[in-house]
């Protein structure tokens, strides 16, 4: 069953935040909660969230940032090992859908309202792209439900479907959601992407890891417009990602020499 989650008006979002940047974690804490006065749902789509789903959410997200030191600020580790832990517990357990994925609003609830203290535990600054939804890609949690979202695999064993979130770091996997018109929006060419990345050697190339990305990404772009990767079989699509990095190798090893 598709249920709707609720969603913050703009004009809340932004006085919550602004109130949230004078208290401390431990504070937000006491803060969080699991409805708002300004709270709207969208029209249609599904039924209202039970709030039990919510406060369930909550106790898992937060349970999994104690484990990585909150309330203490977290090392880059713990930061990174937390993103990872949690976009798996947002995709496999929100019940959240592509449709309200999209919707900064909702994600604005969750920072803000649900989770407030969490928020502020892993971005101190609470930046507006990280609150507001203004920017789902660098939502505190929104990218993290887009990043297990395109890369899980439904044909895995149960202990292997997020295996592929450990592949890619943020800034990463920000360059293939970026262009999500042409690539990230497709998850079998993503997935595919990720197989493709874990086996480069990098370190032969001499190249630098994000450099090589890019060039990568703007050569699956080109293909890409005279080519369906979605129509392609895993085997032929990963045949065809290999032969690009390739491409990228030797074309950026020669302009290191």
């Amino acid at each position: 069953m598709a249920y709707l989650y609720p969603r913050l008006l703009p004009k809340a979002a932004v006085s919550l935040r602004e109130e949230c940047l004078e208290r401390t974690v431990e504070e937000l804490r006491g803060r969080a909660d699991v409805s708002h006065a300004a709270v709207f749902y969208a029209a249609t789509g599904g039924m209202r969230l039970p709030q039990q789903r919510l406060r369930a959410l909550r106790q898992s997200v937060v349970g999994c940032a104690i484990d990585r030191g909150y309330p203490a600020p977290p090392a880059r580790r713990q930061a990174a090992a937390f993103d990872i832990a949690s976009a798996e517990i947002l995709h496999r357990e929100s019940g959240i859908i592509p449709a309200e994925a999209v919707a900064g609003d909702m994600w604005a609830f969750l920072s803000l309202v649900v989770m407030p203290d969490v928020a502020a535990w892993r971005f101190p600054d609470l930046h507006r792209d990280r609150v507001l939804g203004t920017d789902v890609t660098r939502h505190v949690f929104g990218r993290l439900w887009w990043r297990a979202h395109l890369l899980h695999d439904e044909g895995a064993d149960r202990e292997d479907l997020y295996a592929a979130l450990s592949v890619l770091g943020e800034a990463a996997f920000d360059q293939i959601y970026a262009r999500r018109t042409s690539i990230g929006g497709s998850p079998h060419l993503v997935r595919a992407i990720v197989r493709t990345w874990e086996v480069v050697d990098i370190a032969h190339g001499g190249v630098g890891e994000r450099d090589l990305l890019r060039d990568f990404l703007k050569r699956v772009r080109r293909l890409n417009a005279f080519m369906s990767f979605d129509s392609l079989p895993e085997e032929v699509l990963d045949g065809e990602l290999s032969a690009l990095v390739g491409e990228s190798l030797r074309a950026m090893a020669g302009d290191n020499t």
